[in-house]
């Protein structure tokens, strides 16, 4: 009996396609049962499996007949740094299951979405991925009858729907208790008109943490928006004519909180020292911006790779342990804030 070697946690693909001196495609065949490989290099895929103990995928295992082996990944865009993270999470799960990923962008535009799904009806994929799906989307999903996984549902969450998510709720306590441990009473949310379940939940998490303090609930620091700079700007140079402005700032996002940084600099103020500043994902620029953002970490590598899981079990055939998956965000302290001094909130 030959012996087993073992490596560092599982062989992946790649490692036993190198090993076996063939392609990752050749092995993912082989994986697949799929008929158009030689038996010669089949044999020999199979001995590497054999040996080295490599654990067929179960996802892999159902590509049989009549299955595509291919998976649709739905983004809002394909420009925009938030779902990159996203997208190689997904890509990294399918590639170890030997899954193929077909990749579109609606623009935000829900029409887009339905037409894809519309598209997809027609088996020519195994199951859908989509990301801050509409709810007319949903609804065609629901009775499309092909598998899929939300990925940051817009709505409401539905019961029994598969969904992946994060605590944005959590997330936008942690940053504004933050902020009123520092000192600052007046505090301002931008970013509350923003349609998202997670960017409702984040000024949910605001208003909780300052009356959990039992600090009032000024509407006039609760400041409209969408998730971009342009608003983040606007919000900025409208609180600042305020009789009273805020003295710290929590952004829906880093895309606002990079527009508050630009109204702060024109208007000669600083950060923190006149006003401290929050956002929301950890993109990566924030830890460039000057001084680095204070922010809240969106897991979104982990958001793609649950949700791909998620979705193989799926096409599997497989029971979800859960409907819902909620991962946990985590707040990044850098150099965007300061506690207030008794002069300054005085003033």
């Amino acid at each position: 009996m030959a012996k087993r070697h073992r490596t560092d946690g599982r062989p992946t693909i790649a490692q036993i396609a190198q090993i076996a001196g063939v392609s990752v495609p050749t092995v993912s065949k082989v994986l697949n049962d799929r008929t158009d490989v030689a038996l010669p290099t089949r044999e020999r895929v199979e001995r590497v499996i054999e040996e080295y103990g490599f654990v067929r995928n179960r996802a892999a295992r159902a590509l049989r007949k009549g299955k595509t082996g291919l998976v649709d990944l739905i983004l809002p865009r394909l420009d925009d740094e938030y779902y990159l993270p996203i997208l190689e999470g997904v890509a990294q799960v399918l590639r170890e299951a030997g899954v193929r990923l077909v990749l579109t962008s609606t623009n935000y535009q829900p029409e887009q979405e339905v037409q894809w799904i519309d598209t997809d009806t027609d088996h020519s994929t195994d199951g859908i991925l989509l990301v801050l799906p509409s709810d007319e989307a949903i609804e065609h999903l629901e009775r499309s009858g092909l598998p899929f996984v939300l990925i940051h549902n817009q709505g409401g969450p539905r019961s029994g729907i598969p969904s992946v998510t994060i605590t944005s709720w959590e997330g936008g306590f942690v940053a504004t208790t933050h902020l009123i441990s520092l000192g600052h009473r007046r505090i301002a949310y931008i970013g509350k008109t923003a349609a998202a379940i997670d960017a409702i939940e984040r000024l949910a998490g605001y208003r909780a943490a300052l009356d959990a303090a039992n600090l009032p609930l000024d509407p006039q620091l609760q400041c409209a928006g969408n998730f971009t700079e342009a608003d983040g700007y606007t919000a900025t140079r409208a609180l600042l004519e305020l009789p009273e402005p805020p003295t710290a700032i929590f952004a829906g996002n880093d895309r606002q909180a990079a527009g508050v940084y630009r109204a702060l600099h024109e208007l000669g103020m600083t950060v923190p020292g006149d006003m401290s500043v929050i956002g929301f994902d950890n993109l990566p620029y924030t830890e460039i911006m000057n001084p680095p953002l204070t922010t809240v970490h969106a897991p979104r590598l982990e958001l793609g790779r649950t949700a791909a899981a998620a979705l193989l079990r799926l096409i599997n055939g497989e029971a979800l342990d859960m409907t819902r998956v909620v991962l946990p965000t985590e707040f990044i302290e850098r150099q965007s804030c300061r506690p207030l001094s008794l002069e300054k909130e005085a003033n």
